[in-house]
């Protein structure tokens, strides 16, 4: 088996927060939120993902009660 090449992740996260910062320059938040939907439905990560999610059973929703002190 040969060596696989060298992979810098800190340089490929670099570079992906470089490229969303400009796709995000100068809009208001709610464009903003709009890219960033447009951009993830693009990325065959989150395609990966969210076929991931759809086939898992859903979870179960906690809900958040108010403990009763004890008097």
């Amino acid at each position: 088996m040969t060596k696989p090449e060298s992979f810098d992740c800190i340089a490929v996260k670099r570079r992906a927060q470089r490229a969303l910062t400009k796709a995000l320059s100068g809009k208001s938040p709610g464009e903003q939120i709009e890219t960033v939907h447009c951009l993830a439905a693009q990325s065959p990560f989150w395609k990966e993902l969210s076929k991931a999610r759809s086939e898992r059973p859903p979870r179960a929703v906690r809900t958040h009660e108010k403990r009763r002190s004890a008097g």
